[in-house]
């Protein structure tokens, strides 16, 4: 059998993954396409790099072995640029020779070991040696941020730290798990010493890189099962030269100046000592891996000699990641098993489930099905103690709705008209764009306005403005902010007329805040409009802190609840269920991430995701598209709007 590293780490996941693969594939036993496997791989790592997108939820694809997402296919360049900026900064901080040695970072060097009659294999994306040592140096798409501590927007520090004091204790010092040198990163072990608590933190935290299930553990494991590899293969030629491995990640904290080279590309030079890629030495690490890599080994071949059956019940855990970034592609197949655990209303979408059941001993979402509780109604009623899930089972139950007109009363209350109905459209790219973005920086590129001046007077169209690039590659934010304050009306001290309407504020306080930066003489008007939000996530789930002055003691986590949301509040679900006439589906863009798809391939000379059927669309039909599409969400706003005050008033 040839293993590779893709195969390796999906493979082991669970004992179910590698007989389902070759039942869909059985031809692929031995047969492998490396470069099918590393385009999947690198879309994976953009699937975990973008997290903050809205991912789409298709219903019509019913296959249990899927294809990677035609919607991360836009962002592969983006990834090949980010090998060639880490090559390019891997020449300035290591000495000797680079394989690949230019741009053409699709020429890596290959490793492969024997053992046990099968072949591991695995490609290095940036080989560097001279006469002392070898680095391995494994190119992500992501950001050091999970590694590195970092100020909040509220100057507060947040990220991968340790205390000197107990948990859940308060005050005492914090540290960073990883100090710099230069533009590498090293784990800290000089402050772990500090105190007996700060090295029992310390070692709870390093514990953390070690678990393949979660963000911090993900990619160790990656190069730990390389490092396997490698190792084994320069035993194997002799060859004892000391190797390091490290990750090269994106610097969270690096700031685009807008600088260009002599062919108009973005020039992502040193800035303030600030280099756009970042190394991690995972020397410890990836050693202390390689037990969990050996007792892998162990069981994958075990795997392979006995060919697990695959309509043999599996108990489902977290590496099935149901529902996160590195969601197993079997996972529904699994779930069918169980009897058929439903889409909606499944007893994991009681909200904060994985809390609540402690008492019963159910510790999470996992054990709940494994224990055979997969719909709302397997849930023993004496389970149910806490008010918001009684709300939800009653609903479920008999079909009706909750409504607390008092608490959606005050939060009409205290809204000021007009309402400017508000949502922008972003595009994530993993290297910035324009001057003053860092990495991920979710650069906007549209917003739709809808005015309503009077409780349910706005008209669609009239009352409508939109905003959208004219070209995905020029720096438009400018008119766009200009856009918005032209917009938007002011008090003569300067306060905003009116109310700010979102979903989720936080996502348009935030690029407010960052455009207000970018164009001081527009600043004091985009903080007014951000001063003066409203949430309407709050109108419908509630939130404590919102209404905890004037609800105290009161159960504040549901406002509305029917039965069709299934423990969700996002606009796709609220919008159908409360205006049943209005929905996104047919919609050439339906969701966030078609969005950026069509802004991104406005000139596309070849189909893209987007267009449906190979049908190619015009630039024409798709800057359409992306307009009805954020109309479509700041209408859904107001629309919902008028459906609730029908219900309270």
């Amino acid at each position: 059998m040839y293993i590779s590293k893709s195969r390796f780490i999906n493979w082991t996941r669970c004992p179910m993954y590698f007989p389902m693969e070759l039942k869909h594939n059985p031809s692929g036993k031995n047969d492998i396409d490396i470069e099918r496997e590393r385009r999947e791989e690198m879309l994976e790592e953009l699937k975990v790099g973008v997290t903050s997108l809205e991912y789409s939820e298709s219903d019509e694809d019913e296959s249990f072995i899927a294809e990677p997402s035609e919607e991360l296919e836009a962002l592969l360049p983006y990834y090949n640029q980010v090998e060639e900026e880490a090559l390019k900064v891997a020449k300035k901080y290591f000495r000797g020779t680079f394989v690949p040695d230019s741009k053409e970072v699709h020429n890596q060097k290959l490793f492969e070991y024997e053992h046990n009659g099968h072949t591991y294999s695995c490609y290095v994306d940036i080989y560097n040696e001279n006469d002392d040592e070898i680095n391995i140096i494994e190119v992500k798409a992501t950001t050091n941020s999970k590694y590195m501590k970092k100020k909040d927007k509220d100057g507060k520090w947040v990220g991968f730290m340790f205390s000197d004091v107990p948990p859940k204790k308060k005050g005492g010092n914090k540290y960073k798990m990883f100090v710099e040198e230069g533009n590498i990163l090293r784990l800290n072990h000089a402050e772990s010493k500090v105190t007996e608590d700060a090295l029992k933190n310390f070692n709870q935290k390093k514990a953390l890189l070690l678990d393949r299930y979660r963000d911090e553990g993900k990619y160790p494991h990656d190069l730990a099962f390389q490092r396997f590899v490698i190792e084994h293969a320069l035993g194997q030629a002799g060859d004892n030269r000391p190797v390091n491995y490290y990750l090269a990640v994106l610097n969270s904290e690096y700031v685009y100046d807008g600088a260009v080279d002599e062919n108009g590309r973005c020039l992502y030079h040193n800035i303030d000592g600030q280099e756009i890629i970042t190394f991690l030495n995972l020397n410890e690490t990836t050693e202390a891996y390689q037990t969990t890599i050996l007792k892998e080994v162990a069981t994958l071949e075990s795997y392979i000699s006995t060919l697990h059956d695959v309509t043999k019940k599996v108990d489902v855990g977290k590496y099935c990641a149901w529902g996160g970034n590195t969601e197993c592609i079997f996972w529904k197949h699994c779930f069918q098993n169980l009897r058929d655990v439903p889409d909606t209303n499944s007893a994991n979408k009681y909200l904060d489930s994985s809390k609540s059941f402690k008492a019963w001993g159910i510790e999470g979402k996992y054990q709940l099905i494994n224990e055979g509780y997969y719909k709302f109604d397997d849930v023993p009623m004496k389970w149910l103690v806490k008010e918001k899930h009684l709300i939800q089972r009653d609903c479920y139950d008999n079909s009706t709705e909750y409504v607390d007109k008092e608490k959606m009363q005050y939060w009409f209350d205290q809204l000021e008209y007009p309402i400017y109905h508000f949502d922008f459209e972003t595009f994530a790219c993993p290297l910035p764009r324009f001057r003053g973005e860092e990495p991920y920086r979710q650069s906007v590129f549209e917003f739709s306005l809808h005015i309503e001046r009077k409780p349910g007077v706005c008209d669609k169209k009239n009352d409508n403005f939109i905003f959208l690039n004219e070209e995905c590659f020029d720096d438009e934010r400018e008119a766009l902010a200009k856009a918005i304050i032209d917009h938007f009306e002011f008090n003569d001290d300067g306060t905003l007329k009116g109310t700010m309407l979102a979903q989720n504020t936080s996502d348009e306080e935030g690029r407010l805040e960052e455009l207000a930066e970018l164009y001081p003489e527009y600043s004091a008007k985009l903080k007014a409009i951000r001063n003066k939000s409203a949430d309407l996530i709050h109108l419908l789930k509630s939130n404590k802190k919102f209404y905890k002055s004037d609800f105290k003691g009161k159960e504040t986590i549901i406002n509305y609840y029917h039965k069709d949301l299934s423990g969700s509040y996002s606009i796709k679900k609220t919008l159908p269920t409360l205006v049943p006439s209005l929905s996104y589906k047919g919609m050439d863009v339906g969701n966030g991430v078609q969005a950026y798809i069509a802004y991104i391939n406005y000139d596309s000379s070849v189909p893209t995701a987007f267009d449906k059927g190979n049908v190619m669309k015009t630039k024409t039909e798709r800057r359409e598209a992306l307009k009805r599409y954020c109309q479509q969400d700041t209408w859904a706003m107001v629309e919902i709007l008028r459906a609730v005050r029908k219900k309270i008033y």
